[in-house]
């Protein structure tokens, strides 16, 4: 009976050691300013839909044990700050889900009361109202994201000088 010769040691030789100089290694902030997103960022932006879905179905809840769902008004303010909110907090790409599941649970549960879609007037003014919120929590994230950039770019920012 032969015995099987196998090509490979069972222990691969360990990898060379190399010296590294104090120039070759960056400070933490110098490598998180340059390197890609810290993980929990990231993180973060991945479960601002799910996590906001969560808090929205709580504020409606929160608003019809209250009796307050029927301030219409109030309610879509509400609506729209806890809009612009979760859209700060999103990947821009995940904005319009964001507005849209807002809308869902405002018009289906603060308008119609009862998880029924409309398409009335109201119906139609609130998606805009919660569409403009979106855009502009998206708008703002961008902003505060181009001006950190900037400054770890070494470009400072207005006002340092």
């Amino acid at each position: 009976m032969a015995a099987l010769h196998h090509p490979l040691p069972a222990h691969p030789p360990p990898a060379p050691r190399t010296r590294r100089s104090a120039a070759d290694v960056r400070p933490a902030s110098v490598a998180r300013a340059v390197g890609p997103a810290p993980a929990a960022d990231a993180l973060g932006r991945d479960l601002a839909l799910p996590v906001g879905t969560a808090v929205t179905a709580v504020a409606v809840t929160a608003l019809s044990v209250t009796g307050q769902a029927g301030h219409r008004w109030l309610s879509l303010a509400a609506f729209a700050l806890l809009t612009v909110g979760i859209a700060a907090a999103a990947r821009p790409r995940l904005v319009p889900a964001v507005v849209l599941v807002s809308w869902m649970f405002f018009d289906g549960f603060v308008v119609h009361q009862h998880a029924e879609l409309g398409w009335q007037q109201a119906d139609r003014t609130s998606l805009w109202v919660l569409a403009g919120a979106g855009l502009a929590g998206a708008v703002c994230a961008a902003a505060a994201r181009g001006r950190r950039a900037a400054r770890a770019a070494g470009g400072g920012g207005a006002g340092t000088g």
